[in-house]
């Protein structure tokens, strides 16, 4: 499928202030600039030419939910999230099948598509991914180089939206604790007017063996987290029920800063494990020039599923 039109993604725009997005979207484009960053040598060099690229084209899922553009698996918003606790099965949630076919036969598919399918799309996009860098070294197609920048775009923002807890609860927004709106107070609000203070952690690169369990161990993580965020914005609701800078500030001493700036610091190093996993299984092949032009927002056939 060819990439979104910039039609669609200048229609996205003008309506993405009305959107939910994990880590908002400034905020994706930050941790998908810092995975860039922390690329080995191998490929650094080509991604960090294209790094503004990339990192702008994180939120591309995001656009793409505002203009109903669907995938293999469906519509595009259930691909965000998971929600874990949704199945009546206890945490860590391992009675919870990972394979997708398995999700739909054991609870229906109903129950299976309203819970989320983070870790399968995200598994949908690897694979693309690892295709692109496939069809480098033979020139299949031509612009297989340009496609895995963007496609490697594309995986940042999946990888990082499994790093925010309410990503992974039915609670997405604090409803069953009348907490509404702690969705963005957490991953935009909070971030932004904090990130200065963050102690950034050099990026780290791990081995993904399988990346739709490592996008659900990275879930399990999140959903874990979710409460001690909800409990910070209880407390600091009580100290200033205005969300101003007060509560803010007593927002992020309660714990919250600190539940941010490590998913944070852990998202860009996942990002970019992810990026060097889907590059060693296509064989590590060498990568073109990198003042090679992309030519934005084009995405050639991959012979596989769709964007």
């Amino acid at each position: 499928m060819r990439a979104v039109t910039a039609f669609f993604i200048a229609l996205g725009l003008l309506l993405a202030p009305a959107l939910t997005s994990a880590w908002g979207m400034d905020v994706h484009r930050l941790i998908t600039r810092r995975a860039v960053d922390g690329l080995p040598p191998p490929l650094k060099a080509y991604f960090a030419a294209k790094a503004d690229f990339i990192s702008e084209h994180s939120v591309d899922p995001d656009l793409w939910r505002v203009v109903d553009v669907r995938g293999d698996l469906g519509n595009e918003d259930p691909n965000h999230f998971l929600d874990l606790d949704g199945y009546g099965e206890p945490a860590p949630f391992t009675r919870l099948p990972r394979e997708w076919p398995a999700v739909v036969a054991t609870y229906g598919a109903e129950v299976a598509n309203r819970n989320g399918r983070l870790p399968w799309r995200t598994e949908e996009i690897f694979g693309l991914l690892v295709k692109a860098f496939q069809g480098i070294p033979t020139g299949t197609p031509p612009y297989a180089g340009d496609n895995a920048r963007y496609l490697s775009a594309v995986l940042a923002h999946y990888v990082e939206d499994a790093h925010v807890p309410f990503h992974a609860v039915v609670a997405s927004d604090g409803q069953a604790t009348n907490q509404r709106g702690i969705h963005a107070r957490f991953e935009n609000d909070l971030v932004l007017r904090t990130l200065k203070t963050f102690t950034l952690t050099p990026v780290k690169i791990v081995p993904v063996a399988n990346i739709r369990d490592f996008v659900f161990d990275t879930l399990v993580q999140s959903n874990a987290l979710a409460p001690q965020v909800l409990a910070a914005d209880k407390k600091a609701t009580l100290a200033s029920p205005r969300y101003d800078d007060a509560y803010y500030a007593a927002f992020a001493a309660a714990g919250a800063k600190s539940v941010a700036e490590t998913r944070y610091n852990d998202a860009a190093s996942a990002v970019a494990s992810a990026i060097v996993s889907a590059w060693e299984k296509a064989g590590r092949p060498a990568m073109p020039a990198p003042d090679v032009p992309v030519a934005s927002g084009r995405i050639g056939r991959h012979g596989g599923g769709r964007l």
